[in-house]
């Protein structure tokens, strides 16, 4: 305990002890002068202990700033306050080898039924692309508001449009919006995949989406999700539109999902109005189904069905057949089937192989140069050897043979090298 008396006390006699000898006999402190600085000292040491509470206050708001509003979340990201933010993607850097000339120089790494039909030349031999164009960035976010939790989700690629690419100095290459929705609770409002399409039907393979029947579509909605005890019941509104006419009634989608230890099994169906831009304003409502089967085989390998059926137009294959054609002067659907199988193999626990195959057919008469069928085959090679890293090589076919009995086809050779994020 400090007690300015006793050591100011102390101090005074040593200091006139020393100055007696000495004959300076006017040092003695008085007792007035001792009575001052032991006034003096008492105010400095009330100030000592202000400043010392003020310190203790500062250190708490530090303290409180660092706990409450900037943290690691538990499961990983940044906690801001009472939102949690993640900051993922993946950095991806692809090379393809492909015969008959194919490649545009901007996005040939993408094969669409089109592109099929415009880009290919048996007489220009053997074409080399790369691209990192698929390279992606997303946050997300997640808040608890009113008893629940809200989400938001937003990622870009950079598949933008094509006349903004460059491949002469720069490489540069346009941002791509890929999703942007927000979730609340059983609701969901924004742009995600359809609730017509299952992720599981995909598969891991790097023409990622490029199956001739898998159902790939990523479209605005509303969306409404009721969990029960081993899946799920969904239904949505989602942008009808198709390219070309404007449509004035959303499409309607309903999808039933069952989930265990034995895999997963999903049944989705599709509703949509037809329309046709002319004097009659002629409509025609179409259906369209898929089926979807994912399935553990032995030790980790698993294997992934799907099969589709109706008026599926741009929702299956990247568009192989149109929405609708025109016959006697009314608009009528165009129905096509398709069914895909996927095997995957793992040699290692970070060696793998995925084999898939998929094809589609015409379930009407059709003319012209209009899709007869479509299939692919993929067959690969990834090879993960670190937490979030992963090269792959992959042999590509397709085959598209039309109605008149045009036929295109492309082989191509495919490498990857993806760093997660």
């Amino acid at each position: 305990m400090f007690k300015p008396v006793k050591k100011i006390t102390t101090v005074t006699a040593i200091g006139a002890s020393l100055m007696l000898p000495l004959g300076i006999a006017n040092a003695q402190a008085t007792p007035a002068d001792i009575e001052a600085l032991q006034a003096q000292m008492e105010a400095l040491q009330a100030q000592i202990d202000e400043l010392k509470s003020q310190q203790k206050t500062i250190e708490k708001e530090v303290a409180t700033v660092s706990d409450d509003v900037v943290t690691k979340a538990p499961g990983g990201g940044l906690k801001i306050g009472e939102t949690t933010l993640e900051i993922g993607g993946y950095v991806k850097a692809q090379a393809t080898f492909a015969d008959n000339g194919y490649g545009d120089g901007k996005a040939s790494e993408i094969v669409t039924p089109n592109s099929l039909r415009t880009e290919t030349n048996e007489d220009e031999g053997v074409r080399n692309s790369f691209s990192a164009r698929q390279s992606r960035i997303n946050i997300g976010s997640s808040t608890p508001v009113a008893d629940d939790t809200l989400e938001t989700f937003i990622e870009v690629d950079f598949y933008g449009a094509d006349e903004e690419a460059n491949e002469f100095v720069s490489n540069s290459y346009a941002p791509r919006l890929r999703h942007a929705y927000g979730s609340w609770g059983n609701w969901l409002a924004g742009q995600t995949w359809s609730t017509f399409m299952d992720l599981n039907g995909l598969g891991e393979v790097d023409a990622f989406g490029q199956q001739a029947s898998v159902i790939f579509v990523r479209q605005t909605q509303l969306r409404y999700t009721q969990p029960f005890n081993g899946g799920s019941l969904q239904f949505a509104l989602e942008n009808p539109e198709d390219g070309g006419d404007d449509q004035s009634v959303p499409d309607i989608v309903g999808r039933i999902n069952f989930d265990g230890d034995w895999g997963h099994v999903s049944f989705a169906t599709l509703a949509r109005q037809l329309a046709v831009d002319d004097d009659d304003d002629d409509t025609e409502w179409g259906d369209a189904y898929s089926v979807t089967g994912r399935f553990p085989t032995f030790g980790k390998d698993d294997i992934r069905l799907q099969a589709n059926y109706g008026n599926l137009g741009r929702y299956m294959g990247l568009r192989p057949y149109p929405d609708a054609q025109i016959e006697d002067g009314e608009i009528e659907g165009v129905d096509a089937w398709g069914a895909s199988a996927i095997y995957r193999h793992y040699w290692t626990d970070n060696l793998r192989s995925s084999l898939a195959y998929s094809r589609t057919g015409l379930d009407e008469a059709g003319t012209g140069n209009m899709t007869d069928s479509y299939d692919t085959t993929f067959v690969n090679l990834m090879w993960s050897p670190m937490a979030q890293t992963t090269y792959g090589i992959e042999y590509q076919r397709f085959d598209l043979e039309e109605v008149d009995g045009d036929s295109f086809d492309l082989n191509r050779v495919h490498f990857s090298a993806q760093y997660d994020f």
